[in-house]
């Protein structure tokens, strides 16, 4: 018998190839299970009541092995520890005597604490240990063999008797659980009362579905904030030197600060450490670059002077004079001879560009050309 329950548990295992995790904690359980059941101690001595002779039984033809089932919940505690509640139906036994004909039969609700040890991954061994509350019914025919003496008894008897058990369950999946199993159940019914009081003996095979098993969705990890790097962007504002100064001067007009008041909010959002602001001057081709030099860089650092004053930080804004360098007239003014006429069309060369390093954003303000 022993050698029959490890062949059945090797069988088993052997149609389940993918691992899955052992079952939960805290979660229910619910099965059923089919096997042989053998009655165990059935040779002895009854004298009905009311019969004045000892009759054996099982001396003769006894089928003490049966078909045995069963039906189970349980409650998972954790991997080592759970409970267990279950029906068994432990067969009908019939025999045959030299005397007498009859039969024995017994069922049962149970409840033993499983204890499991994880072997593997998806394999546990356990043992159950608990009391089984019992019916058992016997009835009997005597004198069998004879039409005229022949007399029938029938009889039932209750109890409880301590039940043991060991097996193997597998995890096919998460939810669905195999188990090899042989059980022994301890002196069922009185022998006064029944005739017997075998003990019971079942190899089953069962199948559990565990509830709350289900994989819940993995947690995945917020991706850390990634501040974007600011897109680099140059703006240059071109501001006519006609407007900011008087022909040939540096100092600030009137209409030049008003033109500079228009463009000192885009400048004031700039910060020193990711962008920068460059005042270029310019002059137009008249007159040595030697004298429009110095020129340009004046006018250019009058801008920066005013823009500090009125809150750019002057770590973030710097001057640069070019003198007649860059003509953005290009040879449109060649054939002007006379003076006036010349600097009338000169008059785009004279400018001030404002060059805003390192903004991802400029809105152009009224009364301003951004160079495209």
């Amino acid at each position: 018998m022993k050698k029959t329950a490890i062949a059945l548990a090797v069988a088993v295992a052997a149609f389940a190839t993918v691992a899955q995790a052992a079952p939960k904690d805290n979660t229910w359980y619910a099965g059923g299970k089919l096997g042989w059941s053998q009655y165990q101690g059935t040779s002895n001595q009854w004298q009905p009541e009311g019969f004045n002779k000892e009759v054996s039984i099982g001396n003769g033809n006894t089928h003490r092995d049966q078909l045995g089932a069963g039906a189970f919940a349980g409650y998972q505690y954790n991997q080592y520890l759970g409970f267990e509640l279950g029906y068994d139906w432990l067969g009908r036994m019939t025999y045959k005597g030299s005397y007498n004909n009859g039969a024995y039969k017994a069922q049962g609700v149970q409840l033993t604490t499983k204890l499991s040890y994880p072997v593997m991954e998806d394999l546990d061994a356990y043992t159950r240990l608990g009391a089984m509350v019992w019916r058992a019914d016997s009835s009997a025919t005597v004198n069998a063999t004879s039409s005229e003496n022949q007399r029938r008894f029938s009889e039932n008897d209750t109890g409880v008797s301590p039940v043991f058990a060991l097996g193997t369950e597998y995890a096919i999946t998460p939810n669905i659980a195999t188990r090899v199993e042989y059980q022994w159940i301890n002196n069922i019914g009185d022998k006064g009362t029944l005739n017997a009081r075998p003990d019971n003996g079942m190899l089953s095979v069962g199948v559990a579905y565990r509830f709350g098993q289900e994989t819940p969705a993995p947690v995945v990890e917020p991706a850390p904030v990634v501040t974007p790097a600011p897109v680099v962007k140059n703006k240059t504002f071109t501001l006519r030197s006609d407007v900011l100064f008087n022909f040939n001067k540096a100092s600030l007009k009137t209409e030049g600060q008003q033109a500079l008041n228009e463009l000192y909010q885009e400048l004031a959002n700039i910060d020193p450490t990711q962008g920068r602001v460059l005042v270029v001057g310019y002059t137009d081709r008249i007159g040595s670059q030697n004298y429009n030099l110095p020129l340009s860089e004046k006018r250019a650092q009058s801008v920066v002077d005013y823009l500090v004053s009125q809150g750019i930080p002057a770590n973030s804004i710097a001057a640069e004079g070019r003198g007649k360098e860059n003509p953005v007239t290009g040879n449109t003014c060649d054939n002007i001879k006379a003076r006036k006429a010349l600097i009338e069309c000169l008059a785009p060369d004279r400018r001030v560009e404002i060059e805003i390093q390192g903004t991802t954003e400029v809105v152009v303000q009224p009364g301003q050309q951004a160079a495209q």
